[in-house]
């Protein structure tokens, strides 16, 4: 398999100088009982060359558990090739990718049939986009992807849904703004009740767990993580990197400008919340046919995703990722040329948006030596520099303008299943 093999052969060679950094001093220092929350220095014979002291991850503590695990098998394994170790490091990571493609191919064949699916197993596994983000950067977001696609797969089996949302939410936090509208997509209010309560339970008890265990560890830390993520403000894949640009090059705002910013930053909160109720009604609308509500909630986890783009104030560019898993089943099951369109032009830009932020990919090989390191470091600056933030800034404008041109086009059609619901009811109630 073409797809697997390009991404095998990227693995044990490549990696983000922070992320995947990170991850492998997880799973070194977390094995030995270490706060994930701390501050950590590079490993021996491990980390990568020029690598220095580093801050803590921006998750629940789970992830840090599973990379302790990885490191606990490279240990049995004998070696002590820091290759050997990246390249076990990945391979969740490209699994999950596998899994997500053939995730796609059963829930395209389902609505459209062979050939469809067979396009968007292909298109996964060979995008470019998801190459780099699964194996040469090592971020695990095809993992969440897999624990959402199959959320909505089982949705009206409410406790295995709800269970499914919490391990996702114990990973990563991104999980959280599609919980709301999965429960909300229950048959009853007993049923979205019982939902919140195992998704959002079950997810609180996981992730404290560790600090019954772990007496040095401290919950503050954890706590702190999460309202940092809530308003988190830096380089971003929307339109708010050119906030960031406007610092970057010296300028500063006045103190009500930066608390008008503050207050922005939560907007994506309320907007979410917004999203799930519009998008609810069309949902439960549907809920005499399986096949439709299910086909209604893969639009509507799609709409919620670009509602987030574009109000949060930093959208990282893996983040991507759940875009194009949602918009494969957009384009082939419910096939427009305006959104067809625009699934190319916002994965593109996103891919020139991830090109130019990192260094035209060089930072990716900073695992190799320093010189890419140095390397990098150069393309940042000068007229490279310059040349770079432009293109930062130009592809993200471009992927919130086409975000939103998306979203329109989401927006008429959902609307429109629930404005024929409404008179359907409104008809039949009339006949009575």
């Amino acid at each position: 398999m073409l797809g697997l093999a390009i991404r095998e052969v990227f693995a044990p060679f490549t990696g983000h100088p922070f992320d995947f950094e990170l991850w492998l001093r997880l799973g070194y220092y977390v094995s030995r009982g270490t706060d994930p929350y701390t501050v950590t220095s590079p490993i021996a014979g491990l980390s990568m060359p020029g690598a220095g002291d580093m801050t803590w991850i921006g998750y629940p503590p789970t992830w840090a558990f599973f990379q302790a695990g990885l490191y606990h098998i490279f240990t049995v394994t004998g070696s002590s090739n820091r290759f050997v170790y990246y390249f076990l490091l990945k391979q969740p990571m490209i699994i999950a990718d596998v899994i997500c493609a053939f995730l796609l191919l059963w829930i395209v064949n389902s609505y459209r049939g062979k050939t469809s699916a067979i396009r968007a197993f292909g298109f996964w596994l060979l995008c470019p986009f998801t190459v780099i983000i699964s194996s040469m950067w090592g971020m695990f977001d095809q993992i969440i992807l897999i624990i959402l696609l199959t959320s909505v797969l089982l949705s009206r089996e409410t406790r295995r849904s709800a269970l499914l949302s919490s391990l996702g939410f114990i990973l990563k936090v991104i999980p959280l703004i599609y919980i709301p509208v999965l429960a909300f997509s229950q048959s009853s209010a007993k049923k979205v009740v019982q939902y919140l309560i195992i998704a959002v339970g079950v997810s609180v008890i996981l992730c404290l767990a560790p600090y019954l265990a772990f007496n040095s560890w401290n919950v503050r830390s954890l706590i702190g993580v999460g309202a940092d993520v809530a308003q988190k403000r830096g380089t971003s894949l929307n339109y708010w990197i050119l906030l960031f640009l406007y610092n970057v090059f010296g300028n500063s705002f006045s103190p009500s400008v930066s608390a008008l910013v503050k207050i922005l930053s939560y907007a994506w909160i309320p907007a979410v919340l917004y999203a799930t109720y519009f998008c609810s009604k069309a949902v439960r609308a549907k809920s005499a046919d399986t096949s439709q509500q299910q086909r209604y909630l893969f639009l509507s986890v799609q709409f919620i995703t670009l509602i987030f783009f574009l109000t949060k104030t930093v959208v990282n560019e893996q983040y991507a990722i759940y875009f194009i898993g949602f918009g494969l089943i957009d384009y082939y099951v419910t096939p427009t040329k305006t959104r067809r369109r625009l699934f190319h032009l916002i994965w593109i830009v996103a891919l020139a948006f991830l090109i130019a932020n990192n260094t035209l990919l060089v930072r990716f090989f900073e695992p190799l030596s320093t010189y890419y390191q140095n390397l990098s470091l150069n393309l940042t600056t000068g007229l490279a520099g310059t040349l770079r933030y432009d293109a930062m800034a130009i592809s993200a404008v471009l992927f919130s303008i086409f975000c939103l041109f998306y979203l329109g086009s989401l927006y008429s059609e959902i609307r429109s299943a629930t404005f024929k619901e409404e008179r359907r009811a409104i008809g039949l109630s009339g006949t009575d």
